[in-house]
């Protein structure tokens, strides 16, 4: 009786086990994975939209001191360092 109780519980353990690996862990790895998969999107979502708003500010900044702030142009003319000119002078 001893013998056919123990092997009872092993093949009741080993049935047990099948069935928690067929069905109980293909669930909650579906479930782990949509979570992670959750938690990416909204990170990268969030990077985004910071980075493309960002970019906005940028190039709007750009384009705002391309057209008022430049300033007056300025035409220099070369000057020679020779003895010739500081004679004419």
């Amino acid at each position: 009786m001893g013998l056919l109780r123990i092997i009872a519980i092993f093949i009741l353990i080993y049935l047990v086990f099948r069935v928690i690996t067929l069905y109980v862990m293909p669930w909650l790895l579906k479930r782990f994975i949509k979570k992670q998969q959750k938690k990416y999107y909204n990170k990268n979502y969030y990077n985004k939209e910071h980075n493309h708003n960002y970019n906005k500010k940028k190039t709007n900044t750009k384009k705002q001191l391309s057209s008022d702030d430049i300033g007056e142009y300025v035409d220099y003319k070369e000057i020679k360092n020779d003895k010739n000119y500081k004679e004419k002078k």
